[in-house]
């Protein structure tokens, strides 16, 4: 038992050891482009490689067949919530938390120190906006028809997906807020 243990953990390890370089060289090689796909993919494909390694190299150890299906499936499963965690605290916050630009803009400034109105100056909304709005028609989410940007039915899908997980939640959208007292009664 403790033999399977251990090699269902050295999925998991293995699966690691793939991910490192596999995830390193997919994101520079993409400069960046479809960073969450990018890296999803190459946690799932560092999975599969580690349940598929020990499966074939050391598959003899197990004490039966269903303990070396458990571990190689489970090791690889866990693997994934694993890479899901990294990428969302890592790789994620690094591309899209506006929170980590704010802190890695002043951690750039000389002293790491600025003033908010450098702050604005080199970090502009509409720069923030640019950025997302690119990845939302990259990705099929948002369409521009003239000067009017529809939803596609993938938006719309998503759009009711956080309206009601933020009710759910009781999340505050103080800019939803914000800009329903500016539109007109209809």
């Amino acid at each position: 038992m403790l033999t399977d243990l251990l090699l269902y953990g050295s999925v998991f390890v293995i699966s690691g050891l793939v991910f490192l370089p596999l995830h390193v060289l997919a994101v520079r090689a993409r400069r960046g482009e479809n960073l969450l796909l990018t890296v999803n993919l190459a946690i799932a494909a560092s999975a599969i490689a580690g349940g598929a390694i020990v499966w074939l190299s050391f598959g003899t150890l197990f004490s039966s067949e269903g303990a070396k299906a458990v571990a190689c499936v489970g090791g690889a499963i866990s693997f994934l919530g694993f890479g899901a965690i990294y990428n969302l605290l890592g790789p994620t916050s690094v591309d899209r938390s506006i929170s980590a630009h704010i802190v890695n803009l002043i951690y750039q400034a000389p002293g790491h120190r600025m003033s908010e109105e450098e702050l604005f100056r080199y970090y502009t909304h509409a720069d923030v906006l640019e950025k997302r709005f690119v990845e939302c028609a990259q990705v099929g989410m948002i369409e521009r028809h003239g000067s009017q940007l529809t939803l596609t039915p993938s938006g719309r899908r998503i759009g009711h997906f956080y309206t009601v997980l933020g009710k759910v939640l009781g999340i505050r959208l103080w800019y939803l807020e914000r800009y329903r007292a500016r539109q007109p009664a209809a």
